[in-house]
């Protein structure tokens, strides 16, 4: 196991300093563009390049988390004025691409993915004071990016979420929206080396009858791996055996094409050193890197606000490696 690269995945890096990130021996990092959510207080090209290249193991890929799926309402895009004081979208002032909150997550709000008027807030205008996270992104030197809440496309053909769409005119809108973040990044920016990782909804890659298509084939070619939560636990809890296996169905495909799969599962408990989480990694390492996948071992409360090194002397397994790999190994 020593052997497999290293994965940190880092969404609120407040108290983490650039320093503490690049001394890290991780070849893939999944990182916040910024500390604050606003475009003032998003990392320099200047403390990525130093993310990506200091440290004991050589260059880092480094991938910046970007939300296509929902909107967040401390991001710099956001307008208080869009809701009431209950927190849900005001008629006729906010946005039409603007849905109601997510109930699992305070300040996030379900978008309407397919709008234009969404589309342009994510991506499209590469200069001024305007540039959209994605131009900011690309502009910051970050070698691809992290798409979530592909699963939209679930929300909006569900009673959920109104059956506004059917399943199959869901798919086919979330994988052109992938599509056009792809091709934005790669041809329209001109940087052909782009990466381009969406996060979970692995089976999009399937029809209504359970079958890949042409769509399938145009979402493998926009994207360059992907990220999955929860594949082999459900924090502390193991999955359903049907259910991982399902989902391996689907990351075959993946893996068959070459992608890279990033693989985070939230197993270590809040007391952090029973034997019992010890357990938990080391089954979960073990059969993610049996499969050709990349784990991360994360904390159960999913804040993802520190770096999980498991250091060798006391767990089963090291996080990250103590092998250094490079990219390119």
């Amino acid at each position: 196991m020593q052997s497999q690269p290293g994965f940190l995945y880092l969404l609120q890096p407040e108290t983490v300093s650039t320093e503490e990130i690049a001394a890290q021996p991780f070849t893939w990092v999944v990182l916040e563009p910024g500390r604050t959510g606003g475009a003032d207080g998003e990392f320099t090209s200047t403390e990525i390049e130093t993310i990506r290249t200091d440290g004991p193991c050589g260059d880092k890929i480094i991938l910046a988390y970007l939300s296509i799926g929902e909107a967040e309402d401390y991001r710099d895009y956001w307008d208080p004025a869009w809701v009431d004081d209950q927190g849900m979208p005001r008629e006729d002032v906010a946005p039409a691409w603007l849905g109601p909150p997510n109930p699992n997550f305070d300040g996030n709000y379900k978008v309407r993915y397919w709008d234009p008027g969404w589309q342009v807030v994510i991506y499209g205008t590469a200069g001024g004071d305007d540039r959209t996270p994605l131009d900011r992104i690309i502009d910051a030197g970050f070698d691809g990016v992290y798409l979530d809440i592909i699963d939209a496309y679930e929300f909006w053909s569900s009673t959920e979420g109104g059956n506004e769409l059917t399943r199959a005119l869901a798919r086919g809108r979330m994988i052109t929206w992938v599509t056009r973040v792809s091709d934005y990044a790669k041809v329209t920016r001109g940087v052909s080396t782009f990466l381009v990782f969406p996060q979970n909804a692995a089976d999009i890659i399937r029809t209504d009858d359970g079958e890949l298509d042409d769509l399938s084939e145009a979402y493998f070619a926009a994207i360059d791996g992907i990220g999955i939560e929860d594949l082999f636990y459900d924090e502390t809890t193991p999955q359903p055996l049907e259910d991982v296996q399902y989902r391996l169905d689907q990351l075959v495909e993946y893996r068959d094409r070459g992608r890279t799969i990033l693989v985070t599962d939230y197993v270590l408990s809040e007391s952090f050193t029973p034997a019992s989480s010890n357990s938990r990694v080391l089954d979960f390492y073990e059969r993610a890197l049996a499969q050709g996948f990349i784990p991360y071992a994360a904390v159960e409360d999913r804040d993802l606000d520190e770096v999980v090194i498991l250091p060798a002397e006391l767990w089963s397994v090291s996080q990250p490696p103590v092998a250094c790999l490079t990219p390119n190994d």
